[in-house]
């Protein structure tokens, strides 16, 4: 018998080696086989020391079960006591679970001693009820009285048989037929009395024992021979009257021994005896018999009544002692059972707490505690493998950080040197960054901007730009723009590029602005310096040319007229008709470059877009070249917001250019399609031409270039002037196979706002 699972001193190492089992084993035989000779013993010296004082030496089950009782109890005293004294050295230790222990041996004990004590008391009050009743006064009363009716029955036939030997004794004495010569009258006397007193049989014996008469009733088994009544004639001693039972082929018998006397001189001598035998039934001897036993027995009952009484109060007071010691010790074998697991996850919740993951909990057990602790190891285990991860996880985190702290550091250090400003915005509006360029750029002369509001790190002329473009992304649905604005710092106008570009996380999360920003000032002046320049050399170029012949001719003129007056009269119409032709010539040139210098601002309003182009198509209908014109027009491109003039002569000067790289005939093909995402409507423009030299693209919008032989250079300029000054872009590539294609791109909205030009 265990107490429990006891605490190791390593809680986490509770598997037993061969060894200690085998050793365990062999301790619990010697145990088993010490308890069966105590037993053995002990019931032995119990029967030998009752064997003679009661008969309880004869039940050797109830000695057996008593001594059971008796060997259970002292073990578990002896257990218990020996756990209370760990209890209370753990409670005066603090270990844990001591207290829960105490509380749930508390409340087996609880649970267990009130059954207990009242179970006690009731058996013992049945008990004492059921043995007042064996040895009550009535039962005791009516054994006495049976056994008085018993001992009548035997004293009124033994008084009847005496009656009748008496009353034969008479008729003998009197009539004298005790003598030799009266034999025969005794014989008959004999005979007639065995039936009139229903005797089983009659014998008549002298005095020195010799049958004088005999006589067996007809209806009578006996079969008696006179000597066998010779033991009653020598027991008697003078006129004693003497009776005795006897048994007969399994019949039963009254003998009676009568002496006959007679009178002489000095008193009676006796002369004879006479034997009668009663039938006894065999039921009524029985039932007589059966009643002196129970006499007999419950006397010798009464006298174990107090031994008995003790005896069963006693076991009845050790099964309630084992009942309760039972329950004492079953709280403590389950308290241990919980405390213990316990205890070892405690210890192993403090050793993963100071960072020891290797702990493990071994028990073996497969109830809700074998669970918890499994489930403990399975956490340790995936600790153990999650920390490992971390570490790993740490190391890569170390090294991750080690290169965005090298990436931030040479991000900023190129955030500090980049010539463009460099400002970022969260979605609060506040300033996070905020580069040496943009500063310097926007005279910015406070300390540190970072965490400042854009209004308050913006000149207020930065503003409302700012504001419009970031409308514009939001209307065309755009995360990135790029404009040119103007704004004005103290009394200097500044030009920057502004990139401006919505920061967005991977989930599409809005995380603020990103603006980018180039200063323009002095690159727009030394460009219109550049523009200027190249057009006063077109110019002088073009002016210079009509210039020669004017001067030939001049010269012409003046040598005519000194040479040869008889013709100079025609010659001086000829040289007059050239030099007013090439004034001409050079007042067309000048009209052109002052109608670019003052195109209009565009006045914008909602105009379907096929119409118009279909519009320019037939004013080049039945020209002269053979040119097949092809439209594929987007079915959901609708109306667009534009200056409609303006537009119309964008689309007469591309199909010039275009009818001029044509040759006899060709192809002209016009696509548009709507972008819906990006709120653009793109519109394709190619002929298959000669096409333009990579060369000459970058310079093809520029005002005053040609490769014409004859024109003044400013028609793709104006083009290009009125694509920008309604927010498009033009663009030019190759036409596969050979030919040209211009890329026009407008918005859509009509909301749009069209910049006011900058001069």
């Amino acid at each position: 018998m265990s107490s429990g699972p006891s605490i190791s001193s390593n809680p986490f190492n509770t598997t037993l080696t061969e060894a200690e089992i085998r050793k365990k084993r062999s301790r619990a035989r010697w145990r088993l086989a010490l308890i069966f000779l105590a037993l053995v013993g002990l019931t032995g010296l119990e029967v030998y020391l009752l064997q003679e004082r009661s008969s309880i030496s004869d039940n050797i089950p109830v000695l057996l079960l008593f001594n059971i009782i008796l060997i259970l109890l002292f073990l578990l005293i002896v257990l218990i006591v020996r756990n209370f004294v760990k209890l209370h050295n753990e409670r005066k230790s603090r270990i844990l679970g001591s207290r829960f222990q105490t509380k749930l041996i508390v409340a087996f004990l609880t649970l267990a001693l009130v059954p207990s004590i009242l179970l006690f008391f009731v058996a013992s009050k049945l008990f004492s009820y059921s043995v007042g009743n064996w040895f009550s006064f009535q039962v005791e009363d009516s054994l006495q009285q049976s056994m008085e009716v018993a001992r009548e029955y035997y004293s009124y036939v033994e008084k009847q048989s005496h009656f009748h030997a008496q009353q034969l004794e008479k008729q003998i004495t009197g009539n004298q037929l005790y003598r030799q010569e009266k034999r025969v009258d005794l014989d008959q006397l004999v005979a007639n009395k065995v039936v009139d007193y229903n005797l089983g049989a009659l014998f008549i014996y002298d005095n020195a024992g010799q049958l004088v008469a005999a006589r067996t009733h007809p209806d009578s088994k006996l079969n008696s021979e006179p000597e066998d009544f010779l033991s009653l004639i020598r027991a008697s001693t003078g006129d004693e009257r003497i009776s005795e039972v006897r048994s007969y082929r399994g019949e039963n018998y009254l003998s009676v021994l009568v002496p006959l006397t007679q009178k002489v001189e000095d008193g009676s001598t006796v002369w004879g005896y006479i034997v009668t035998l009663s039938e006894i039934p065999k039921s009524s001897l029985m039932k007589i018999g059966n009643i002196q036993n129970m006499f007999e027995q419950y006397k010798k009952q009464s006298l174990l009544k107090l031994p008995v009484s003790a005896n069963y109060y006693f076991t009845f007071l050790l099964i309630t002692l084992l009942i309760l010691f039972s329950a004492i010790w079953l709280g403590i074998y389950l308290a241990r059972g919980i405390t213990i697991p316990i205890q070892q996850l405690a210890e192993g919740t403090r050793r993963v707490a100071s960072g020891d993951l290797n702990v493990r909990i071994r028990l073996d057990t497969t109830d809700e505690i074998g669970i918890l602790v499994t489930s403990f190891n399975q956490m340790t285990g995936e600790l153990q493998e999650n920390r490992k991860r971390i570490e790993q996880a740490n190391e890569d985190l170390k090294s991750t950080n080690f290169e965005l702290e090298r990436r931030r550091n040479y991000i900023e250090t190129v955030l500090e040197n980049v010539g463009a400003g460099v400002i970022s915005i969260d979605k609060k509006g506040l300033v996070t960054t905020f580069n040496n360029a943009a500063k310097r750029i926007l005279g910015y002369s406070k300390n540190n901007p970072m965490g400042s509001t854009y209004k308050d790190a913006f000149p207020p002329s930065f503003h409302d730009p700012i504001r419009q473009m970031i409308r514009k992304m939001s209307r065309e649905n755009s995360r990135l723009m790029q404009e040119q604005v103007e704004i004005t710092l103290g009394d200097a106008p500044l030009n920057l590029l502004v990139n401006l570009n919505f920061m967005l996380d991977h989930s599409k999360k809005y995380l603020g602005l990103l603006i980018v920003f180039e200063d323009l000032t002095q690159l727009i002046k030394a460009q219109k310096v550049a523009a200027w320049q190249e057009v006063a050399q077109g110019i002088a170029h073009e002016i210079k040319n009509p210039l020669t012949p004017i001067q030939l001719n001049t010269q012409r003129l003046k040598k005519k007229y000194y040479e040869d007056k008889v013709t100079f009269s025609k010659v001086f119409d000829e040289s007059i008709d050239i030099i007013t032709q090439e004034v001409e010539g050079m007042k067309q040139l000048l009209n052109e470059f002052l109608r670019f210098s003052r195109m209009p601002t565009p006045s914008p309003r909602a105009t379907p877009i096929h119409p118009l182009i279909k519009d320019v198509i037939r004013l080049y209908e039945g020209h002269e070249k053979n040119i097949r014109i092809t439209t594929r027009f987007d079915p959901n491109l609708q109306n667009l917001f534009l200056d409609p003039d303006q537009i119309r002569r964008v689309f007469i000067n591309l199909f010039d250019n275009a009818l001029d790289a044509l040759s006899a005939e060709g192809n002209i093909i016009i696509n548009t399609w709507l972008h819906s995402d990006t709120g653009r409507v793109r519109i394709e423009f190619s002929d298959d031409g000669k096409g333009i030299q990579p060369q000459n693209r970058e310079k093809l919008f520029l005002p005053h270039f040609t490769t014409k032989k004859r024109g003044t250079g400013l028609g793709l300029a104006i083009v290009s002037r009125i694509i920008i000054d309604h927010n498009g872009l033009i663009q030019v590539r190759d036409n596969h196979p050979r030919g040209t294609t211009f890329i026009i791109e407008l918005p859509v909205s009509s909301s749009q706002d069209i910049p006011e030009r900058v001069a």
